[in-house]
Order: structure tokens, then sequence, then C-alpha cells
């Protein structure tokens, strides 16, 4: 008896399966498979950021078991996922960046899912493939930061969400619930997704409030008990600055951003920064852009249920985005599963228009002038992808350049005794104190301290350089050995006409530092990385 319920229980597993695979998830498994090779190409050589080698140090404090180093600011689980390719793969950059990458592929299968049970299959391979070509999206895969993790967080919370709506169930509500701790672990705005729920149980669901809000505690209640562990080890260790650390988190930045936040109208501030904040960074090209705002208004016009919750998740997080003060385009990530759905659903209502026309049409002119139309639209979105894709690559091409921290720090960490230390001088965006110390990580056996002067990066602050106070700081922290980095020579750093060729006149001219020399010297021009020996 038991041997045929097992048996019937794997034809049954069997059945499911093969309805669950079709040509259009064969499909998106194969454009997975080449977006996953696209995302591994040279996947270690872009230099380090400063957000980013945060969460590498963070996983390397994790790994030794040294939690009094970790920085509490960030929630803990994209730091977890890191040690565990760290256990795995071991202690790189490049380990440190699948972790991006995995997530990714994961939140295209969502994404996938997703517009499937909304609309149907080729609205979803489209919508995914849409997503995967967004030139944001497609380079923060590929970096070791938390935006693609909480979009996985997000779109299974708002999918379980939708679902639980349509057909109120506890599974998918346990599962909402599950998804919305563990992304909360991951980036504290994703709070903002419980505002979405609760405003699309307001639109969508009228006629069952009471009863839809008497059960959706429950996922409240599963969420709270994902986090609540983490929220007590935080107050616990950080309990100090825990408060204001959270409020600085949610409001994402610092008054010193607010001038990059005030540079557009501040009700069209994401209209422009999602497709255009650089002359060089378009985080959703432009063509699709236009056509991803296009879906947005075909959307608000046929007004399906689907239709309505995907413009709900539009809009509050479009609204309390731009109503929190500091803004950047990575922090509406959620956003672009929403964008590629739109667009995805507007290609498909016009080749159905076009084809209805068509179909009905008996005027031999008008069926010209459909055939006309039809021709011109696919040579806009082909334009379109196109487009993108080449965005995508410059977007990319533009972080492949080499800085031998690595190296650098190889060469200094044979020299070191244990009490001396490291200086980094003038750090930016690509050099701070933070990779030093990762790739001195990489030695078990060196704790050796590495400080930078001055504090905050000199290409986003104006820097102001005081030798008397270096060579004071130097001798404070028995340094050894200073980090310089070429920065163009006598390119100035940010807001001053302080350039590193002036600060090197100071070095010499105090007869406290060794000259630059062959030997001490890494990288290639204009991207060198020079080796000062302090003299004290």
């Amino acid at each position: 008896m038991r041997t045929t319920t097992n048996k019937s229980s794997s034809q049954s597993l069997l059945t499911r399966f093969q309805l669950g695979i079709n040509k259009w998830r064969l499909g998106f498994l194969v454009f997975a498979l080449i977006y996953a090779v696209l995302l591994l190409l040279e996947l270690s050589t872009a230099p380090t950021q400063w957000d980013e080698v945060v969460h590498l140090n963070d996983g390397v404090s994790l790994l030794r078991g040294e939690y009094e180093n970790i920085n509490y600011f960030y929630p803990p689980l994209f730091d977890g996922v890191i040690v565990v390719f760290f256990k795995v793969l071991g202690v790189s950059v490049l380990s440190g960046r699948l972790v991006s990458v995995i997530f990714s592929l994961i939140s295209l299968w969502i994404v996938f899912e997703l517009a499937y049970r909304m609309y149907d299959a080729k609205i979803a391979l489209a919508a995914s493939v849409l997503l995967g070509l967004f030139p944001g999206y497609f380079w923060l895969s590929r970096v070791a930061l938390i935006e693609v993790m909480l979009v996985f967080f997000f779109t299974v919370a708002m999918m379980f969400f939708f679902s639980w709506l349509h057909k109120p169930q506890k599974k998918p509500l346990i599962l909402g619930g599950l998804a919305l701790g563990l992304g909360f672990l991951t980036k504290y705005q994703m709070l903002i997704a419980i505002v979405v729920m609760i405003v699309a149980i307001f639109l969508l669901a009228r006629n069952r409030l009471r009863t839809l809000f008497s059960r959706f505690t429950l996922l409240i209640i599963i969420a709270i008990a994902v986090v609540t562990p983490w929220l007590i080890i935080s107050y616990k260790t950080y309990a100090s600055e825990m408060l204001d650390n959270w409020t600085y988190a949610l409001q994402i930045g610092n008054p010193a951003k607010s001038i990059y936040s005030e540079r557009y109208p501040l009700p069209i501030f994401y209209l422009i920064e999602m497709t255009w904040p650089y002359n060089q960074v378009h985080p959703v090209s432009i063509l699709i852009y236009i056509v991803s705002l296009f879906g947005i208004g075909l959307l608000s016009w046929r007004r399906k249920r689907e239709d309505k919750f995907l413009l709900t998740w539009f809009m509050v997080l479009y609204i309390i985005y731009t109503l929190i003060p500091n803004k950047h385009w990575r922090y509406v990530l959620p956003l672009f599963p929403v964008l590629a759905i739109t667009a995805a659903n507007f290609i498909f209502f016009v080749y159905e228009k076009v084809e209805k026309t068509w179909r009905d049409t008996i005027n031999v002119n008008k069926k010209r002038i459909v055939k006309v139309a039809a021709v011109l639209f696919t040579v806009f979105i082909a334009t379109g992808v196109g487009l993108s894709a080449k965005d995508t690559y410059d977007n990319v091409a533009q972080y492949q350049i080499q800085i031998d921290i690595e190296g650098a720090t190889k060469y200094a960490s044979k020299n070191l005794n244990q009490n001396e230390s490291i200086m980094l001088l003038c750090p930016f965006n690509f050099f701070n104190q933070d990779m030093i110390h990762f790739y001195l990580c990489a030695d078990v056996t060196r704790k050796n301290k590495v400080s930078q002067y001055p504090e905050l990066p000199v290409d986003s602050y104006t820097p102001i350089f005081n030798i008397t106070e270096f060579i004071g700081l130097c001798k404070q922290n028995n340094v050894r050995y200073v980090f310089t980095y070429e920065f163009g020579g006598i390119v100035p750093y940010y807001n001053t006409t302080l350039n590193l060729q002036q600060i090197f006149m100071k070095l010499y001219d105090s007869g406290n530092f060794t000259h630059i020399s062959d030997d001490a010297t890494f990288g290639s021009n204009p991207r060198r990385i020079f080796i000062l020996t302090f003299l004290g």
C-alpha cells in the first residue's frame, strides 16, 4: 500500500513538473544562462567601491568571528550570505560579487513568474528580458551591494501578497511574511512594502476590508518574528546609536547629499533620475523607458485588477521615495520590475491591436498603413533594445579599470611589523582604507591598522591638507607606509585647486617621506598607486 502511494506521489510530482515546463520557461532558461555568462565576464576586474567594500569587510569579520568589528548600520542578511560564499570559495572580491549575480538571476525568474501569473507567458518572458537589459540593474548585479537582493525579496513579497489577495489562503500569506522579514534584514526600506500592501487592500478589496485586515496581521506577525532576533542583537550591541542610524538609513543618506537631490524639481526628480542621472549613466535606457511610461498609461486606462496592483506598487514607492530628502536612482530599484512588466504589456498590447485591425480590415490602403505602423513600431522596439544593450555595455565598461590595491597591499604586508600601520592619503570612491583592510584580511595573521587622511572622499568633499597635522597623525599611528593614488597627477580634487602633485611637493619638502620609486609603484598610468615610506 505504501509503495503504491509513493509511486502515485512521484508520478504526481513528475506530471506537475512536465506541466510547468513549456517553451516559454525553456526560453527564459536559455536567456538566464546567457545572462549569467555575461554577468560573470571579468566580474572581478572592476575596482571595489566605497559602499561595496563595507559588505566585504563585514563578511570577513563574520567569517573570523570578530563580531565587534561588524558595521551594525546595515542589516545582516546580505553580509551573512557573503560569509557562505567566502567559506566555500575563499575570501575575494569575486566571491562577494557572486552573491549579487545569484540574486539577480533568481530575481529575473521571480519577475517572470509574477508576470506569468498576472498576464501570460509571452509578457512574462519579455518582462524578464527587459529587466535584465536595464543598464542600472545589470551593473548592480555585478557589484557586492544590497539593492539586487532587496529587489528579490520585494518582488517575492509582492507576488505572494497579490496571490493572497486573489485567493485568501494561509500559504501565500506566510511566504509573503517570510519574504517581508528577510527583505527587512536586507535593507530597512523594505518597510515600504507594508504601505504598498495596505493601500492595495483598500483599492482592490474594499468589500472585504475587515476580513482581509484581520488575516493580514498574520503576515506582519511572521515578518516581526523573522526580524526580532536581529533587532535584539543590534540593540544590545549598538544601543547608543541604533535609533539615529536607523533614521539615517530610512532617510537614505545625509544632508551632504542634498545638493545632488535638488538637481530637478521634486515631483519629477525620479522620472528623470531613473533614465538620465548623468550624461554617461542611464539606469533605464531612454527608449525602453518611454515604452514603460506608455505601459503605465495603458494600465491606468485599462484598470484590470492586476493593472491596479502594479500601479499601486509604482505610485506608493514613487511618492515615498520622492518625499525622502536624499535621492539616488539605486534607491528606487524595486520599481524596475514594474517598469519591465508595464513595458512588456504595452508592446504586446500594440501588436494585438495591430493584428486585430489587420484581420478586421478589408480596405487595401488601410492594411498598408497598419503594416507600415507595425514595421515602424518593431523598428522602434528593436532600436530601444539595442540602445539598452549599448548603454549597459558602456555603463559596465567605464568601471572596467584596474587599480592594483591588492598588489600594493601585498607589498606592504610583507614588510610590516605587527605594530606598524598604513596611512592612505586622499581617499575616493575606488581607493580607501577599508579596501586595504580587506586585502590585509586575506592574510589571517595580519591585523595591522589602516587609517586615511582626510576622512571624507576627495572626489565628493573639498579636502583640506595640512602637512603638520598629517605628519602628526603618521607618528601617532606608527605609520610605516603611505598609500597615494595618481588621480591624474595635476587633476584637482573636488571643488578645489589642490592636486596630488602639490601634495607631493609638501611631503618631499618636509623631509619625512621617501620619494616615488619603481619598486613601490603599482598599476599603470594614469591609475598608479605610489607607496611612500614614512621616515618619522
